[in-house]
């Protein structure tokens, strides 16, 4: 009983923190489509190219918000940290890199000196999600018709949204799973799998019943135990982790998607371009050829 007492509440708790971490993946992805939704929906009746210019950056920093949070979440398989990535053009990595601790400049305002690129990476999306701030409150000056308050408000908090869903995943990649509830579920277990076998030798009657019993205990109290350790680490290549990369290009089809629709195919174009630093991939994601199709017929 104390043996699957624990080796349950292991499996329990990691399914909570697979769980919750696996909302928060979908918090970002969800809003920020509904980011981009609400930004074309407001700012329709703009329609000039202050408008276009102003829903261009908007998206960028929006997919790079993303793209960061991407890069946060992959530094533990790859080490590539996001101002590394070639989504992020070299005004925007400057000044990331003007905000950071990853130099001499800013050493003086800091508490120790001992920062690592895993913890400045970290930061990153903190950084562009107030640039992204800065650019929706713009509007005020950029657009010819601004939006309301209240609208502009919806924008930022579905802001506010995605860096919940980012601190979620923050939270779950800083905090390890504790650690003496995994030494004790795995040496009760371990010892309890190399002792069944002992208990039933005094029973020789039947050799291939109690075979059968210790091949079902150790295959389901062992197998629990490897869906546990799964479940810890849901990033990365394996099979059994989050496609991050395919779910974020997904994403950016919605938002080309949802900019052919209001300004066309040339903006379209350039956001494509800087997302694929200056390359066109090779073939065009299909949902967006076939709404650029459908804008060239309109």
């Amino acid at each position: 009983m104390l043996v699957a007492f624990l080796v349950v509440s292991r499996a329990t708790v990691s399914l909570g923190r697979y769980n919750q971490v696996r909302n928060s993946v979908m918090s970002i992805y969800c809003n920020t489509r509904q980011l981009m939704h609400q930004m074309t929906v407001f700012s329709s009746d703009n329609i000039n190219q202050s408008g276009k210019q102003w829903r261009h950056d908007v998206a960028y920093l929006a997919m790079l918000e993303l793209r960061s949070v991407m890069a946060v979440i992959d530094y533990q398989s790859d080490g590539i940290p996001a101002w590394d990535h070639p989504e992020f053009d070299e005004k925007i990595v400057a000044r990331l890199k003007s905000q950071l601790f990853v130099g001499e400049a800013n050493l003086k305002f800091a508490h120790h000196t001992n920062y690592s690129e895993y913890e400045e990476n970290m930061r990153v999306p903190i950084r562009m999600a107030l640039r992204l701030r800065e650019k929706i409150v713009e509007q005020r000056k950029q657009l010819d018709k601004p939006f309301s308050w209240a609208e502009e408000s919806q924008l930022l908090g579905s802001i506010d949204k995605i860096m919940a869903g980012y601190y979620g995943i923050r939270a779950f990649l800083t905090t390890p799973f504790p650690f003496p509830l995994v030494q004790m579920s795995r040496t009760f277990l371990f010892f309890y799998l190399f002792t069944v076998p002992f208990a039933l030798l005094g029973d020789v009657s039947q050799p291939v019943a109690h075979c059968v019993v210790v091949f079902f205990l150790t295959y389901g109290f062992m197998g629990m135990e490897y869906v546990s350790i799964e479940l810890d680490d849901p990033f990365g290549s394996d099979s059994n982790d989050f496609d991050n990369g395919r779910m974020a290009q997904v994403s950016y089809e919605d938002t080309y998607t949802t900019i052919v629709d209001i300004d066309g195919e040339e903006w379209t174009d350039k956001l494509r371009q800087k997302m694929d630093a200056g390359k066109f991939a090779e073939e065009i994601p299909k949902e967006a050829e076939a709404w650029l199709h459908r804008s060239v017929e309109v």
